[in-house]
């Protein structure tokens, strides 16, 4: 059975699925994204809707991304054009996360780099793998 890596994409940063769950398939991989979500918002969900799961495989490659929003029993009251509403506003807050992450580790890559530059000894990491230039 193939090996499914479940990493938290949050508000603050990226935490990763460091022992991976062996499942079937993708649609177990889904099914199991899904109810992972479900029991991480428990209680919470509007501060976790725009959190996402990245579901990679064995080789930590992203399979697919699943939204909280997409599964926030809440919403289920909304009429469909409101939900899709606060799906769409959740995904954009995820990307904007994600942006700022990466601009973030731009900058520790060029920090790096002018530290190389001048001789002197730099040591970042992201997501906890230091940056090798």
């Amino acid at each position: 059975m193939p090996t499914y890596y479940f990493n938290l994409k949050g508000i603050q940063e990226r935490y990763l699925d460091p022992y991976g769950t062996e499942l079937a398939d993708d649609a177990q991989a889904r099914e199991h994204a899904r109810q992972v979500a479900l029991e991480l918002m428990q209680g919470r969900e509007g501060k976790t809707r725009s959190w996402r799961l990245e579901i990679c495989d064995v080789t930590r490659s992203p399979i697919f991304e699943l939204l909280f929003a997409k599964v926030d029993p809440t919403l289920t009251e909304l009429p469909p054009n409101f939900r899709t509403t606060v799906e769409q506003a959740c995904a954009r807050t995820g990307a904007l996360v994600d942006a700022i992450g990466e601009i973030r580790n731009t900058f520790q890559e060029l920090r790096a780099t002018l530290s190389k530059s001048d001789r002197k000894p730099f040591l970042a990491a992201s997501d906890g793998v230091a940056l090798k230039l």
